[in-house]
């Protein structure tokens, strides 16, 4: 009979017990490839999931906004949308007294879409950030390049440096608007109105192009540059069914903040205008198919 060389026998002995090892690790802990006990079960062996560390989680009474639209007759809709995250949540409105309160609602920034017997009245956030998203981080953890509001004065200067960009600088479209515009020190937004409504290729009869977007500007070196833009809507269209269209952008109605620092629900309080007006949107009397146009 052979004999096994002395290095085989101990490289055998070393093997068995590691092997011996991790079989009894496994006892211990259980089998990792079993399946997982139904939630009942878990419960009644006295297994609890750990919650997440640091995270805060108000009631849902205070992550929620409440308030009032005046006249209620002129509200035959309403809903609030969350933009980043694709939210799309309706809202009861009493009839009778115009008042509402949506509760329970995720962390973000949201805005009201009403319908009203004129068209669409739509909230838009007019707060400068640096991201959608910028709300979603803890408060512990926001820096002024993220998660901080922007704070200072947005002068008359300022706001005349940024409308020097938009209409001085080329574009395609042969009509520009600047809607609305807000801002800090160093930090700006300017909602804007593009319109091409001359000859441009493969034109069909009066169709225009149209298209909201939000542009995004930061100082810098005493200088305002452009810093991000965002499409809103776009539409190729008729440009006698786009004059038919009433649709009012209204920051009042938008950037309502849910955030894990906040201490009582969002209060709203606006009276429903009779009609449109020009400076903040589109003047008509019919609501405009504005999914169709949503980028």
């Amino acid at each position: 009979m052979r004999r096994l060389p002395l290095g085989v026998l101990v490289a055998a002995c070393v093997a068995l017990l590691v092997i011996g090892l991790v079989q009894g690790s496994v006892m211990a802990q259980g089998n990792p490839f079993a399946p997982s006990k139904p939630k009942s079960e878990a419960s009644a062996a006295g297994e609890q999931a750990a919650p997440a560390a640091g995270k805060k989680e108000q009631p849902p009474e205070v992550r929620a906004i409440r308030g009032r639209f005046t006249p209620p007759e002129r509200v035959l809709e309403a809903h609030l949308i969350e933009r980043s995250m694709d939210l799309k949540i309706p809202v009861r409105v009493d009839k009778s007294t115009g008042a509402f309160e949506v509760k329970g609602l995720r962390f973000g920034t949201y805005d009201f879409i009403i319908r009203t017997p004129w068209g669409r009245l739509e909230g838009i956030d007019m707060e400068p950030k640096v991201s959608p998203y910028d709300i979603l981080i803890p408060p512990q953890y926001r820096t002024p390049d993220m998660g901080l509001r922007p704070e200072g004065e947005f002068t008359e200067k300022d706001r005349a440096a940024i409308r020097r960009i938009i209409h001085e600088v080329k574009r395609y479209e042969n009509k520009i608007t600047d809607v609305l515009i807000s801002g800090s020190t160093d930090m700006a937004v300017a909602l804007v109105e593009l319109m091409m409504d001359k000859a441009f290729h493969s034109r069909k009869g009066d169709e225009i192009t149209w298209r909201i977007e939000q542009w995004t500007y930061e100082k810098k070196y005493d200088a305002w540059t452009a810093f991000k833009t965002r499409c809103l809507y776009r539409f190729r269209v008729s440009k006698a069914e786009w004059q038919t269209w009433g649709w009012q952008f209204e920051p009042r109605l938008g950037g309502l903040v849910i955030s894990e620092d906040l201490k009582e629900p969002v209060k709203v309080e606006f009276t429903v205008p009779a009609k449109p007006v020009r400076a903040k949107g589109v003047p008509g009397s019919k609501y405009p198919p504005a999914d169709k146009g949503r980028t």
